[in-house]
């Protein structure tokens, strides 16, 4: 696939408008394959969290769960320690900052090499069918599947040596610098967030290394880096309109879902007062609702479910588009 790389060259570097013009006609183009290329994905996805939730309903005691706008759903054991009714609900909050959907970290890494690999092939002008991504794609399993591992040996470490010290007020011990007290979430931010947010960016570009040039994952990772290099504040500003986005969509999308639950459930109901007013348009500027409710419908969990998924599928596409254009240029332009 050089030859797509080469051709890249060719044009000159496109303004961020045109290319999310771009991005946006070609998702309209061929959002009939793109959905192909990810119905495996979907139904992967459904199957896992159905189980998951299917479990944590039937065999944890006394579970209470949250349903919230950001697309998390959480359940954990544990009494009330009180008389209420399994229905009634145990509490409705909102909550500042944009939260992601649980789901969505696995649905993208496991999309994004077939997805890069069709766009490739219509930038091309040549034939792809979903089929085809998936053979290619598990070609490659080592190679994703290695980067997988470092990146979860990588968050298992900076998690136990610098998150639990600093929420704990252990830091001096790995950290002497850092005081004492229970840090606030500004210092977690600097110290974990910030490096952490530096080489998501520089290690963006990684799964089209993997599939367009067929690099192991160690020379992704560094093609990558290469190709970030110089224009890192440009890729961040990319993303982060991206991010902010789908996080919006996310939330609008997961707010008119619950607002139907407070319709056709009692149990949601208190919802209704939230979602009906003018605060629903904070949803928008990083206000989060949510609910905690002891044993909540099961259609509610699996709607639930099935809205994350799809709300995913949309916006997976949309993230290989851009990660892909942006690689093809600047592998055209070194």
């Amino acid at each position: 696939m050089q030859d797509v790389l080469e051709n890249a060259g060719t044009t000159t570097s496109v303004p961020w408008l045109r290319l999310m013009s771009a991005i946006f006609r070609d998702y309209w183009n061929h959002f009939g394959l793109f959905w192909r290329v990810m119905f495996p994905v979907i139904i992967v996805s459904l199957a896992f969290y159905s189980a998951s939730f299917l479990f944590s309903k039937l065999w944890i005691a006394e579970a209470q769960w949250t349903f919230s706008t950001s697309g998390a759903i959480t359940v954990f054991s544990g009494s009330t320690g009180t008389n209420q009714s399994s229905s009634k609900p145990m509490g409705v909050k909102t909550t500042g900052g944009f939260h992601g959907s649980t789901f969505d970290i696995g649905f993208l890494w496991l999309a994004m090499c077939p997805l890069a690999f069709i766009i490739v092939h219509q930038y091309r002008g040549t034939k792809a069918t979903s089929g085809k991504a998936w053979r290619h794609t598990r070609r490659k399993i080592v190679s994703i599947l290695g980067i997988w591992v470092l990146f979860g040996l990588l968050a298992t470490a900076v998690f136990f040596t610098v998150v639990i010290p600093i929420l704990t007020g252990f830091s001096q011990v790995l950290i002497p610098y850092v005081p004492v007290a229970p840090a606030t979430p500004i210092l977690l931010l600097m110290i974990v967030g910030i490096p952490a947010v530096y080489f998501l960016v520089k290690w963006s570009l990684y799964h089209q290394g993997i599939i367009i040039e067929n690099l192991s994952w160690i020379a992704a990772l560094r093609r990558s880096s290469e190709l970030v290099s110089g224009k890192w504040r440009q890729f961040f500003g990319m993303y982060l309109l991206l991010v902010w986005g789908a996080m919006v969509f996310t939330t609008a999308v997961l707010g008119l879902t619950l607002l139907l639950f407070s319709v056709l459930a009692p149990e949601f109901v208190p919802l209704r007062e939230i979602l009906l007013s003018g605060k629903f348009f904070d949803l928008f500027f990083g206000v989060q609702v949510q609910i905690t409710l002891q044993d909540p419908p099961v259609w509610a969990i699996a709607v639930m479910v099935i809205v994350n998924i799809l709300i995913d599928a949309v916006l997976a596409p949309i993230w290989a588009l851009l990660t892909t254009h942006l690689y093809m240029e600047r592998a055209g332009t070194q």
